[in-house]
C-alpha cells in the first residue's frame, strides 16, 4: 500500500512537470505596450503602398489613381468584416453593436492565422475584377495581388506581434 502511494505521488509529479498549465482566473488581459489598433494606421499606410506598388509594376496597371483606391476599398471590406461579426456576436453581451469593443476585447492580434485566407478570400476577386480592364497581362495582375496580399499581410503580423506586446 505504502508502496502504491509513493509510485502515484511520483507519477503525479512528474506528470504536472510535463503537462503544466497556466489559469487566468481572475485576472484579466492587457496590453503592456499598446494596442494593435494604435498601429493600426501605420500598417495600413504600408500595406495600401506596397499592395498599389506591386499591382503597378507587377500587374502593369497604368492607373495609379485607381489601382491606389481599389486596393483601399478590398483592404477596407477585407479588414472589417470580421470585426463587424464579432461585434454582432457581442450584442447579448454588451447590450448593443460595439465595433470598437470588438477591436479592444481580449488578446486578439489584427491579424491572426485566418485573416490571411479572408485576405485572399475576399481582395483577389475584387481587386482583379476591378482591374483586369486596365492591363494586358492579367495572369501578372494576379500573381501580383496574391504575392503583395501574402507578403504585406506575413509582415504586418510580424510587425504587430513585436510592436504590440500583452498579458494576462
Amino acid at each position: 500500500m505504502k508502496r502504491n502511494v509513493v509510485i502515484i505521488s511520483i507519477i503525479s509529479f512528474l506528470f504536472f512537470l510535463m503537462f503544466p498549465t497556466v489559469s487566468n482566473a481572475n485576472s484579466s488581459w492587457h496590453w503592456v505596450t499598446a494596442s494593435p489598433l494604435k498601429v493600426l494606421p501605420f500598417a495600413i499606410l504600408f500595406t495600401l503602398i506596397i499592395e498599389t506598388a506591386a499591382i503597378v509594376m507587377i500587374g502593369k496597371v497604368a492607373d495609379i489613381k485607381k489601382s491606389f483606391i481599389v486596393v483601399g476599398l478590398a483592404n477596407l471590406f477585407s479588414f472589417l468584416a470580421p470585426y463587424i461579426f464579432r461585434a454582432y456576436r457581442f450584442i447579448p453581451t454588451s447590450g448593443g453593436f460595439d465595433l470598437l469593443a470588438a477591436f479592444n476585447k481580449g488578446p486578439y492580434y489584427i491579424v491572426l492565422t485566418g485573416f490571411l485566407v479572408l485576405t485572399l478570400i475576399v481582395e483577389l476577386p475584387i481587386v482583379y475584377l476591378m482591374l483586369k480592364k486596365e492591363t494586358n497581362k492579367k495572369p501578372s495582375l494576379a500573381i501580383a495581388i496574391l504575392a503583395s496580399n501574402i507578403i504585406t499581410t506575413l509582415l504586418v503580423a510580424v510587425c504587430e506581434r513585436q510592436i504590440c506586446i500583452g498579458r494576462w
